[in-house]
């Protein structure tokens, strides 16, 4: 066990926005021996999982785009939501996302860039975003127990005090788990409203959020409308996931 945790803390380093890092790097991250990271990324790079581009330099490896392509296609929270992400998109011509958390991380697992003259890119949600500078990273911090939240604040390289910012987070977080919906700001990008809708499975649980980033000009004009259209479609994704609404 220990050493399948230390793999996914190795793979969790290669993000879109770090895609490639050194030996010394590694072991720096995951707080392990130069010696003991060799072998690991060593063996990975046997099977697939990394590929080594220098000498003491590696990329994620073929056999993560092999299974990525696997969880596309077999996925039902990705079927599930893909008549709705292209929907929206079709008819409003906005950007979706669909989103997870990943050990306090925003993934985004499809994206449609949208079709108007002045839209909003794909990549907003991208970059390594922190889960609390975007609306469906709030949602699905809303999710996380006390313990878990605790931890996810200690962890950020906040600006100010950690109690201080910790305090307005919880403060930005309340009722959003009941709401099932948040909107505002992604990141540093004020001309641009990104509203979340958290989609739910058979029992209830949380699984992902679907997003519309919006020019805030177009949203000033219909926000209730926007809230409708994303609050719907992740109630239609919840139903083709089993999920009953109770009743009101």
């Amino acid at each position: 066990m220990k050493t399948i945790r230390k793999v996914g803390e190795v793979l969790r380093l290669f993000t879109a926005a770090m895609p490639e890092h050194g030996l010394s790097d590694l072991a720096r991250a995951t707080g392990h021996s130069v010696s003991g990271t060799h072998d690991l990324v060593d063996g990975l790079a046997r099977i697939g999982l990394l590929r080594r581009v220098e000498r003491g330099r590696y990329r994620l490896g073929p056999l993560v785009a092999t299974l990525n392509r696997a969880l596309q296609d077999s996925s039902a929270l990705i079927e599930a939501a893909r008549p709705q992400l292209a929907g929206l998109w079709r008819d409003y011509g906005e950007t979706v996302h669909l989103t997870v958390e990943d050990h306090g991380r925003l993934l985004v697992l499809d994206a449609l860039e949208g079709t108007q003259g002045l839209r909003v890119s794909r990549e907003v949600l991208g970059g390594g975003i922190a889960l609390h500078d975007c609306a469906p990273g709030r949602l699905h911090l809303a999710q996380y127990s006390e313990a878990q939240l605790a931890d996810y604040i200690e962890r950020q390289p906040w600006p100010g005090t950690k109690a201080r910012e910790g305090a307005r987070l919880r403060a930005d977080l309340e009722g959003l788990a009941q709401a099932d919906f948040a909107a505002g700001p992604p990141g540093p990008e004020p001309d641009v409203i990104c509203l979340g809708a958290m989609i739910r499975d058979h029992v209830a649980q949380p699984v992902a959020v679907i997003a519309m980033s919006v020019p805030r000009s177009r949203h000033e004009v219909q926000p209730r409308a926007y809230r409708s259209l994303v609050l719907g479609a992740a109630r239609e994704i919840s139903a083709r996931l089993g999920w009953v609404a109770g009743p009101g």
